[in-house]
Parts: C-alpha cells; structure tokens; sequence
C-alpha cells in the first residue's frame, strides 16, 4: 500500500509540474493584463540597467501608474502567474500585504540560466516583469541578496557585494 501512495504521489508531483507555466508564458501572461483607464503598459528590451543584477538579454514590461481599486487587479494577477510556475525553481521571495517581489530561474546551459523576476507594489502602484539570461555567478548573487520592503512601495534588492 505504501509503494501505491509513493507512485501516486510522485504522478501527481510530475502532473502538477508539467502543467506549470514557462518563463516566456508567464512573461506574456502578464503583459496580457487588461489595460485600465490611466493605467499603460511600457516594455522595454535589451541589455540596460538589467546588467547591474547580471540579467542579459532581458525583457522588462512594467503597468505604471495604478491607483486605487486597479492595484488589486494587478496584484491578483501576478500572485496568480507566480502560483503557476515551479515552486522548486524560486530563488527568493518576499511577500507582504501590498507587494511581491519574486525571483525564478532555471538552468538553460551550462553556465547560463533562464530568469524571471515578478514584482508588484499597491503603494508604488506598478506591476512588472523581467524575462532574460543570467550566469551561475549571478545567480548566487541574487540568492544571497537581502529583499527589503521600500517605505514608498516595491521591494529594494541589496546584493551582498563584501564577504569577510
């Protein structure tokens, strides 16, 4: 009986797995959010400031400008897209009341990873994702990196730059 439950745990666990989302699916699930009135969806390619966490080849889509009632919408969305992707590939996390700030990635070749990075603020009112590539290297940056919620809204990301 107890081989029975292991196999049927285990079907589940790679059911459950293979109907996560993709990296490029979440990235377009929420650059498929509904625009709201004043609300307007920027996106933004290339290597820029993304290099300073060691993203490359990053995509950023960013709604701005929420108020009121819309930040809920937005928010519900992203935690919804976050419940979609592998647990197991969550690199950090912080989650309070009014902000998320998520961090996924997943080995794509040998020194390289695919990333993606969810973020939301009611305070701040925006909502965003990066989509790209990072090194092994900087991706251990990022999973020792400090997660602090910003008074005005969002999440700071401190990247451990000393190590005694």
């Amino acid at each position: 009986m107890k081989k029975f439950w292991l196999l049927f745990m285990l079907a589940f666990g790679m059911t459950i797995t293979a109907n996560a989302l993709t990296y490029e699916e979440a990235f377009d699930s929420i650059k498929a959010i509904p625009n709201m009135p004043g609300v307007e969806g920027t996106e933004v390619s290339g290597n820029n400031d993304f290099q300073a966490i060691g993203v490359t080849d990053g995509r950023l889509f960013v709604w701005n400008g929420e108020r009121g009632g819309q930040t809920g919408v937005y928010g519900n969305a992203l935690y919804k897209v976050m419940g979609e992707l592998p647990a197991s590939e969550m690199i950090q996390c912080k989650m309070t009341d009014n902000a998320l700030f998520a961090i996924f990635a997943k080995p794509d070749s040998k020194g390289s990873n695919s990333i993606i990075i969810l973020s939301d603020s009611a305070y701040a009112g925006f909502t965003g994702v990066l989509i790209g590539s990072i090194s092994d290297e900087s991706l251990n940056a990022l999973r020792t990196a400090i997660l602090v919620p910003r008074q005005e809204g969002g999440t700071a990301l401190y990247l451990n730059v000393m190590n005694f």
